[in-house]
């Protein structure tokens, strides 16, 4: 008894520990910072269109898709990348989605953690929902895109969080986003 009593008083300090520097609680997101990333051979994703804008760091612009993205040709990744104090020592977090078709990507990743954020008709058009596949082609649109973390995961670490989000075709880099974001405590 008296070594379960030891444990749970040891688990409840840890738990308190460990929610002072990591999320446990709700937070608030925005974006320091987009880059494009590279592409080796072909381009088949552009987002060198988006761009942030005023205080609230609102994403605006356009995403070009150049063909249709179905789930044979086309895969996607996603890795994470944390410095606490913004102060360039990025360090690889182990919450990634390894390199998988670019459909089931949308519909896991997207779908999950981005429904919040990407409302389709309201400040977006682009099919990134997972619901439609392929992914068509075409030129779509963010307005006023702001983060809203309420379908993000639970334990997400505060300050700096880089996401980086890369397109393949055939395996090959065919484009791909990078967003720096700041993660502070909900006031």
């Amino acid at each position: 008894m008296k070594l379960f009593v030891g444990l749970l008083l040891y688990l409840l300090q840890l738990q308190v520990q460990l929610s002072s520097c990591w999320g446990f609680y709700k937070y608030t997101a925005s974006i320091l910072q987009i880059d494009v990333l590279p592409h080796e051979e072909e381009l088949v994703i552009d987002f060198s269109d988006l761009h942030i804008i005023g205080r609230q760091r609102a994403l605006n612009g356009t995403i070009r898709i150049l063909e249709d993205m179905d789930s044979k040709t086309h895969q996607m990744s996603v890795d994470l990348l944390n410095d606490p104090n913004l102060n360039g020592q990025w360090k690889t977090m182990i919450f990634a989605m390894p390199l998988i078709n670019v459909c089931y990507a949308m519909r896991f990743f997207v779908g999950s953690y981005g429904k919040s954020t990407m409302q389709l008709g309201v400040n977006t058009n682009v099919p990134f929902d997972g619901t439609q596949c392929p992914l068509p082609k075409g030129t779509y649109f963010t307005n006023n895109l702001l983060l809203n973390s309420e379908s993000w995961p639970d334990v997400v670490p505060y300050g700096g969080l880089r996401v980086n989000l890369r397109f393949f075709k055939h395996n090959k880099p065919a484009g791909g986003l990078s967003l720096t974001i700041d993660v502070q405590k909900k006031q």
